[in-house]
């Protein structure tokens, strides 16, 4: 198995996640333990939630 790390905005991993799904492309997002706002933190939780 290969990785690939997205680094950037909630908003931007959102994009990535939403392309892979629309071509069935198997993949999941984790959690990166980074230092991120309050409101990021939640951002990243919901994606996680709906790509899960």
């Amino acid at each position: 198995m290969a990785k690939i790390e997205i680094k950037g905005s909630p908003e931007e991993l959102e994009r990535v996640a939403t392309f892979l799904a629309n071509n069935n492309i198997k993949f999941n997002v984790v959690k990166d333990y980074g230092n991120h706002s309050l409101e990021e933190i939640d951002k990243y939780a919901l994606l996680m939630s709906k790509y899960a």
